[in-house]
């Protein structure tokens, strides 16, 4: 029996720390954290019938008109600075409610980091690739009429771990978890005693993703899993990462149960996601098996780009960027704008502010003076880096029949990760095109690079900011060559090459200390929210609910507020 224990412990060990490492791109990873705002959880959110109050408010335009202080000014409800996943969710999500709420985005294109481009048959992102199906964003699909646009990839595909010149498939399931031939015997069962509650006390001082890996689950599972995962998902260090902070709901499993292991809490874990989806079964959302990931046919931009077009132009505008926004005498926010026809004002009674730390902080400083903590967020760049090659320049082993190709033999994987013990300077590649169909033209294949990250700096010179498109492409060509082409395959068809200077925002020790001081500041401005990656999470499936569940608590902020 303690055998069979050990194996399911590894497994369950194995499952949990792996479970999200090809979900995303480091630019919205699939992990959630814990939604630090305290909010409840969101379920559907049905469109009412609107209020003859309501509807008045509205009027024709939607928009109301008054004048302030001498100069035109727009009133609105709700302001919603920012269109990215988290922007256009909880736009969405306000106007469902009959709330009055206008969205501006700085760029001439919605959708924030999400950016989708096509050209010459081939489609790809530039930002996140995909997401991991929720209850949240399954329903936000269907609300926007996207559930026919909704695809996902095949759940069985391998998710490889490159290490000593050799791909390692990773175990999708538990039987397959005692044959992981990149851990050892010993390591393994290293990892599952630590699983099954035998490790040493949690720290009173805040642990490293690193310190808590290593106390439960040893050396092997950090350096070979754990590592090339954290660049995969934060482009991170997981030395300086918080436990607590960025991976929340793994760290908690020891709190769970009755033992410290991460086994016992997993269980109850799946559990707790079982009686979730049974009481809040929603029969017209798409079904899901669980690991799969998922997309829109024409990309992940098509969510914010419906969300506008929902709305409409004269409520999500683009090229308007926030200047600054101040507090009234009568407690509604005036906020400044630079936009295409000049300087404009919009009054709100509420205000959600989804982007990135650096910028909030330059929003908000002149009334919230705590907000200069979010400076100390760090944001590594990451360079995401586009290129196909022809079918044969694959290895075999890579490769095989699939149904998506009509029984041809193509791509057969979500992609690879790789530590950086191994002196690979690429973070990871995604398998574009094996992940869905009608993404690139026959006789191709796509990869997704990724390259930089928090520790790039540390390791090479010049580092990956300093170098050009070209000399990127060269360092990933190689990269690629040496784990996943033939000898003497051709140079690549260069896609796309985009170098995000703050890509991901790193959720390190003292996070938390950042986090508490800025509430502090904004327990002075009711009716002011923040939102976006450094609030809820990297992921694109964090970013949605945090839309969802924030809308009923700005509705309720305004029921209450003057004028509600």
């Amino acid at each position: 029996a303690k055998p069979a224990m050990l194996r399911t412990a590894v497994a369950l060990s194995l499952l949990a720390c792996q479970a999200a490492a090809f979900s995303v791109s480091p630019l919205g990873s699939t992990i959630r954290s814990q939604n630090r705002l305290g909010l409840s959880a969101g379920g559907r959110v049905a469109s009412p019938t609107l209020s003859a109050r309501q509807s008045r408010r509205m009027g024709a335009s939607g928009l109301r008109a008054g004048l302030l202080g001498g100069s035109g000014s727009e009133e609105v409800d709700t302001l919603v600075i920012g269109s990215g996943v988290s922007g256009s969710s909880l736009g969405f999500s306000l106007h469902q409610k009959g709330v009055d709420v206008l969205v501006t985005e700085a760029r001439d294109v919605v959708g924030g980091n999400v950016i989708t481009k096509e050209q010459d048959g081939f489609l790809w992102e530039e930002g996140p690739n995909t997401f991991q199906p929720t209850r949240q964003i399954m329903r936000l699909a269907v609300d926007l009429g996207l559930k026919e646009d909704v695809v996902f990839a095949d759940h069985t595909l391998p998710r490889f771990v490159f290490w000593e010149d050799e791909l390692f498939p990773l175990p999708g399931k538990l039987e397959d978890a005692p044959f992981f031939r990149l851990l050892s015997i010993p390591e393994k069962i290293r990892a599952g005693i630590g699983a099954i509650g035998l490790v040493a006390p949690r720290p009173k001082e805040e642990e490293s993703v690193k310190e808590f890996i290593y106390r439960h689950l040893g050396e092997a599972v950090y350096k070979k899993i754990i590592d090339p995962f954290v660049s995969g998902v934060y482009a991170g260090d997981p030395e300086k990462l918080s436990m607590q902070s960025a991976f929340r709901k793994i760290a908690t499993l020891e709190e769970m149960g009755s033992t410290p292991g991460l086994v016992e809490g997993g269980i109850l874990r799946m559990a707790e996601k079982a009686e979730d989806a049974r009481v809040n079964y929603d029969p017209e959302i798409p079904v899901y098996k669980g690991g799969a990931l998922g997309s829109f046919r024409k990309g992940l931009q098509t969510l914010p780009k419906t969300v506008r077009e929902r709305l409409g132009e004269e409520r999500v505008r683009t090229g308007w960027a926030v200047e600054s926004i101040q507090k009234n005498g009568d407690g509604r926010y005036k906020a400044e704008f630079s936009t295409p026809d000049g300087k404009k004002t919009v009054v709100a009674r509420s205000v959600a502010v989804t982007s990135p730390a650096h910028a909030t902080r330059t929003i908000l400083e002149g009334m919230v003076p705590e907000v200069a903590r979010l400076d100390d967020i760090h944001y590594p760049t990451v360079t995401s880096v586009t290129v196909a090659y022809p079918k044969e320049a694959f290895k075999d082993s890579v490769r095989r029949e699939r149904d998506i190709l009509g029984g041809k033999k193509g791509l057969f994987g979500f992609g690879n990760l790789i530590p950086r013990s191994m002196n690979v300077r690429t973070l990871g590649t995604i398998w574009s095109s094996s992940l869905f169909p009608d993404r690139v033209p026959e006789g191709y294949e796509m990869l997704l690079n990724y390259i930089g990250g928090a520790r790039d700096p540390l390791k090479y010179s010049p580092p990956i900011a300093d170098l050009s498109d070209e000399e990127v492409v060269e360092v990933v060509h190689g990269d690629v060559s040496k784990i996943l082409l033939k000898p003497g395959a051709p140079a690549p068809k260069v896609l796309g090459v985009r170098k995000w200077p703050r890509a991901i925002p790193q959720y390190n020790k003292g996070y938390a200390a950042i986090r508490a001081e800025v509430d502090e500041g904004l327990a002075r401005c009711p009716g002011l929210f923040l939102g976006g990656n450094y609030v809820s999470g990297v992921a694109f499936g964090d970013c949605v609910q945090w839309g969802v569940d924030t809308a009923p608590m700005v509705e309720e902020y305004l029921k209450q507020s003057p004028g509600g």
